[in-house]
């Protein structure tokens, strides 16, 4: 049985899947990434991309209430920051092809720690940290599976970009916040202030 309801799920998968593809096409239009086959797609991602991204929010989320000690002062405005916040590092990373790397992983690491003390907390750092490994090690292992792959100058981590754990744990910490949002929304009734 899941912490949060059913609808609040559903939501959040489809918030995960409809965001997704916009960050995607960044890595694809500047040559960051490139799917090697797709059959079926949405826009430049394939269409296991947003449904990836979809349950892994809900998944992350779903974690995160789990881990207890979900916090009242959280409020919508973190989670809607949180999310701009990843979708301008994701269009970030997209310019950071032909970059040094170290500029790269000093930019986008210090960015999930900002993003991580303004709006996270432990449990949402243990979040971060679930998605920062097993999102690189998934798109690790697809790539060498010849799924898609990354440019050759922006390869140089397992064969996928040596920000991409930063990336991810920013994103878990987003959605952890998410599923306090859910939660406490579930919980009390919704003010007008947010």
């Amino acid at each position: 049985m899941t912490q949060l309801p059913a609808l609040r799920l559903l939501g959040l998968v489809l918030l995960g899947a409809v965001i997704s593809p916009l960050g995607d096409h960044i890595h694809v239009a500047t040559g960051t990434t490139a799917y090697d086959e797709m059959w079926l797609r949405i826009g430049d991602s394939p269409l296991w991309f947003p449904l990836f991204v979809g349950i892994s929010t809900a998944a992350l989320a779903e974690t995160r209430v789990r881990l207890g000690g979900v916090r009242a002062a959280v409020s919508t405005r973190w989670a809607v920051g949180g999310v701009a916040a990843v979708m301008a590092m994701y269009a970030a990373t997209g310019l950071l092809r032909g970059q040094p790397t170290a500029l790269g992983v000093t930019l986008i690491a210090g960015l999930a720690i900002v993003v991580w003390s303004v709006i996270g907390d432990g449990r949402g750092a243990v979040c971060g940290v679930v998605a920062a490994v097993t999102g690189t090690a998934t798109e690790a292992i697809l790539s060498e599976a010849g799924v898609f792959h990354y440019a050759s100058d922006s390869d140089g981590l397992l064969g996928v970009a040596p920000w991409l754990p930063f990336l991810y744990f920013t994103f878990g910490v987003v959605a952890a916040v998410l599923g306090e949002v859910s939660r406490s929304r579930n919980d009390q009734p919704v003010s007008s202030g947010g």
